[in-house]
């Protein structure tokens, strides 16, 4: 019976997690590489795949197109980024000199 009530907490837990709190599932911060850079009048328009805490491509997240900074980078670079509440908006903090 224990075993049956541990495993409807963490299966509630997780729900709960999911639904209200998804900010927790992820870093805030992650590394991403830069897939392809453009200048767009005074600022850049970047393609990011996220990396994984090793640089390894992160295949739980697709690259992310569209994102504008006043950082200039080049392709390849790895970048620090940072996800707001979990949300979709991704910010660039910088070059990364791992």
């Amino acid at each position: 019976m224990s075993d049956m009530l541990e495993t409807f907490v963490r299966k509630e837990i997780t729900n709960e997690i999911k639904t209200n709190y998804p900010h927790i599932q992820y870093p805030a911060g992650m590394y991403a590489r830069i897939v392809q850079a453009k200048q767009d009048g005074e600022k850049y328009m970047y393609t990011l795949k996220i990396l994984d805490k090793t640089l390894n491509v992160d295949n739980d997240f697709p690259e992310i197109p569209n994102v504008r900074s006043s950082i200039q980078v080049q392709k390849d670079d790895i970048v620090v980024v940072l996800l707001l509440y979990g949300g979709s908006d991704v910010f660039i903090l910088g070059r990364c000199e791992r």
